[in-house]
């Protein structure tokens, strides 16, 4: 069963700022203030994508991960909604390996 449109997407983003909203509350809780915080959130999802992305693991990961909140952008069920959202968590979980993988 398809649901509406604005109610999926609504419910799709409401879902991803939360996803964010907890990685950026782990991150502040790591570093000493507010900016450094929001550049480990940015720095994660650029420096640390670019970086695992030549790692086939955390490449299969990224890809993984597209494919999975790219369906759950296409169809628009009610399941696609946690497809998305594992997808979205499992990129910055990607990110994050790919951060380790620098040191």
């Amino acid at each position: 069963m398809k649901i509406a449109y604005t109610v999926y997407y609504r419910r799709l983003l409401a879902g991803s700022l939360f996803i964010v909203g907890i990685f950026f509350l782990w991150f502040l809780a790591q570093t000493p203030d507010l900016a450094a915080a929001i550049a480990a959130v940015f720095m994660t999802i650029t420096l640390g994508i670019s970086i695992g992305a030549s790692i086939p693991g955390i490449l299969l990961c990224v890809m993984t991960s597209s494919f999975m909140m790219g369906y759950g952008l296409l169809v628009r069920k009610k399941y696609a909604l946690r497809l998305f959202w594992s997808g979205f968590a499992l990129f910055f979980l990607a990110g994050m390996m790919g951060m380790g993988a620098r040191y």
